[in-house]
């Protein structure tokens, strides 16, 4: 039976549904009582205004669709709306919209509890990095909440099946991820797994996925869950796992265990890998001091006692002990202690943590080591005449007795209680050629030489010495054994027969390998200073021979800088080992260089520039090596330059760090393709008999080398025909 037009007003006035009647435009024509929760108060004259006054501003473009939607074909529609509310906060109304004889009709009930609610778990599955989800095994509806879509970076709008839920998950563990459902299903019960996922972006993520069944007559009609990321968990587990095992490895890797020691308590815990070393049984959690101090050998315990009560109240933190220790098989081994102290607010000591480290193979090395010692002085004592063993560095790790006695006596120095430099305890004139025959063994050569030496009882006395490197494992000298004999008799005996012989022999073989192997920047001077030298013999004014003497002097300079040169070129390896490095003023260094080279800029009528830094810049740098670097590009600028300049530059504007030196020059450059190759040893641009320059061809390269070795860099750009400009970089001391 239909209601009464009374009845619907009754009903219309007191129910709990907001009742509207719109125009299909969304304008207000009627609404009941209940309706006024929605306005503001005192808001009058309601009829005749649209709706979309009063719904929150993103709700209005959804309500205009949804009134637009209704046609005559489909003229019911649902949809949810928020109202501003100044009591409530806000009111969140589902509407059931009618069409009827172009008026719309709308109904609608109070769901802002559900809304609140709805809200709370989109924001807590953004904070959680959690989706909801269910599965309908009858129809096979597989339904995702946003925030499953945003754990696999899928498009919300994207329909989701089972299986494309399953496709997430790498080929290997999906069969077992599907077998997660099929279970349930079959069993009827609960489960939870973690596994990793590929997300539509390719990301890798690590899942925790938990279902629950609803189940109906005893079948499973339906069943809910979850998906968290949990990503940043697990990986952070897994990163505790490794470094648990990370210490464990290295405590075993080392023979060390912890232990904790409580001292009010005087209780003391141990790690397993500590009860493993002594023998404790694992389920003992503790063991007293007293009992702990059994365990010592007795000649140690009274020590070690000593030493653990100095540790105890010394002002630092740290504490070191060592003795001997009864293991699990009955023996006793060496083991060193190494601990950090916690103290009370009144500086006393409270807990001490540490380990336990066996150090007992090390002291049976260390004792055989001190036994083979005195095993190999003994044979150092009475093998050669004299026998030292250096370091290195030329450090004396052990002599034969008479050479101590020496040493003591002639220097007032004991090689064997302080440490000594072999070379501050020979005679000066030995010096040269020890340095130069250690740093050959010290490259893996054994050398021999011979001296001639006056002993202290005014007797002539010819030694031979021998330099013998001492390899590690790796085939790399660790020390360097040299050995004297004396020769003196078997010298004396042959050198009265073969002196003339080796000395002609010696002028013949010097001759023959100046003429054979050595370069044209060797000869050229060389038979400049023979030519010279004939001159001189003649008869010639003394202006004449005052200019043959300045020639056979540039000759003589030119053979010296070429044999410097080439020295210094197969010399790196001992120039690195033996740099001094001091704070320079690359000023005055550089300034000094320019100066050397002044006298060449003037006798080719050259514009000589130089322009210092004002900031004086230091750097820390071997003074020699660098100003030889210097000197090779400088003199090279003048070199190659005929007409125009060469300007050297000092500047630290570029940087803060650095030092930039240039040297310009407006000579005949260097082509492209020659450019790469400019800093190759014994390499020159015009080569051969018909070069246009003089020079060795090896100054730019050891002038790279040099720098480098002093941790700068060097660098050219060059044009030919227009000039060359070097560029140097080196550290600036801060």
């Amino acid at each position: 039976m239909p209601f009464n037009i009374a009845q619907l007003e009754v009903l219309a006035e007191k129910t709990q549904l907001f009742l509207f009647i719109f125009s299909p435009e969304g304008e207000i024509i009627a609404f009941n009582k209940r309706c006024e929760l929605l306005f503001p108060e005192g808001c009058d004259g309601i009829k005749g205004k649209n709706i979309t006054d009063f719904v929150i501003d993103d709700d209005v473009q959804v309500f205009t669709d949804t009134i637009s939607n209704l046609t005559v074909q489909q003229p019911k529609t649902n949809e949810s709306f928020t109202f501003p509310s100044g009591k409530m906060g806000v009111l969140s109304l589902k509407f059931d919209f009618t069409l009827c004889d172009n008026l719309v009709y709308a109904a609608g009930i109070d769901t802002t509890e559900e809304y609140k609610e709805h809200r709370a778990l989109i924001t807590i599955s953004k904070l959680t990095k959690t989706g909801a989800w269910y599965f309908n095994p009858k129809s096979k509806e597989m339904y995702w909440s946003q925030g499953c879509y945003f754990v696999k970076d899928l498009d919300p709008g994207t329909p989701m099946t089972r299986d494309l839920g399953a496709s997430f998950y790498p080929e290997e563990s999906r069969a077992r991820v599907e077998n997660y459902l099929d279970t349930l299903l079959r069993t009827k019960r609960p489960y939870e797994y973690t596994e990793k996922i590929i997300t539509a972006k390719g990301v890798e993520k690590w899942v925790k996925v938990v279902a629950h069944p609803v189940i109906y007559k005893n079948e499973v009609v339906f069943v809910n869950g979850t998906i968290a990321d949990i990503t940043e968990r697990y990986n952070y587990i897994e990163k505790l796992k490794y470094n648990e095992e990370t210490k464990h490895l290295a405590l075993k890797g080392i023979q060390s265990g912890l232990f904790d020691h409580i001292i009010p308590e005087n209780e003391v815990y141990y790690s397993a890998e500590f009860k493993r070393m002594l023998g404790l049984p694992c389920n003992q959690n503790q063991v007293s001091e007293e009992v702990f101090r059994q365990m010592i050998h007795p000649e140690d315990v009274e020590n070690a006692m000593q030493r653990h009560s100095e540790n105890l109240n010394k002002p630092d933190n740290y504490y070191f002990n060592h003795y001997r220790l009864k293991d699990n098989s009955g023996e006793y081994r060496y083991y060193e202690v190494h601990g950090f102290r916690r103290k009370n607010e009144n500086g006393k000591t409270i807990r001490m943590i540490g380990n336990l480290i066996d150090v007992h193979q090390r002291k049976v090395h260390e004792k055989t080591i001190e036994e083979n010692k005195k095993r190999l002085q003994a044979m150092v004592n009475n093998g050669m005449d004299y026998v030292v063993l250096l370091n290195t560095k030329g450090e004396i790790l052990m002599a034969d007795e008479d050479s101590v006695k020496i040493i003591k006596r002639d220097f007032n120095v004991n090689p064997k209680e302080s440490t000594c430099q072999f070379i501050d305890v020979i005679p000066i004139n030995f010096k040269t050629t020890f340095a130069h025959f250690f740093n050959e063994a010290i490259k893996g050569k054994i050398v021999k030489e011979e001296i001639e030496r006056v002993t202290p009882m005014g007797v002539n006395q010819w030694l031979e010495i021998k330099y013998i490197p001492i390899f590690d494992d790796q085939l790399k000298t660790d020390s360097v054994l040299i050995t004297f004999h004396d020769i003196t008799e078997e010298k004396l005996a042959r050198i009265a027969i073969r002196d003339a012989h080796i000395k002609e022999q010696e002028l013949s073989d010097l001759k023959s390998n100046i003429l054979s192997n050595f370069s044209h920047e060797i000869r050229t001077p060389l038979n400049g200073i023979i030519t010279i030298s004939k001159l001189l013999l003649d008869d010639h004014s003394k202006e004449e021979k005052d200019q043959l003497k300045d020639y056979l002097q540039e000759s003589q300079d030119r053979l010296l800088d070429t044999l410097d040169t080439l020295a210094g070129f197969s010399e790196i390896e001992t120039i690195q080992k033996n740099l001094q490095y001091t704070k320079q003023d690359i000023n005055y260094v550089v300034e000094t260089s320019h100066r050397d080279h002044k006298h060449l800029a003037k006798a080719k009528g050259l514009d000589y520039f130089l322009d210092l830094d004002e900031s004086s810049p230091e750097a820390l740098i071997d003074e020699g090596l660098f100003k030889t670097a210097i000197d090779h590009i400088i003199n090279n600028a003048i070199k190659y330059t005929n007409i125009g300049s060469v300007r050297v530059k000092i500047s630290t504007q570029e940087s803060k760090k650095n030092i930039y030196i240039y040297i310009i020059d407006t000579g005949i450059g260097i082509g492209k393709k020659f450019l790469n190759k400019i800093f190759d040893p014994f390499i020159q641009e015009s080569i051969g008999l018909s070069r246009k320059y003089e020079g060795t061809g090896i100054g730019l390269s050891l002038s790279k080398r040099y720098i480098e070795i002093l941790g700068g860099e060097i660098n050219v750009k060059s044009k030919l025909n227009k000039g060359t400009e070097f560029t140097i970089i080196i550290p600036k001391c801060l």
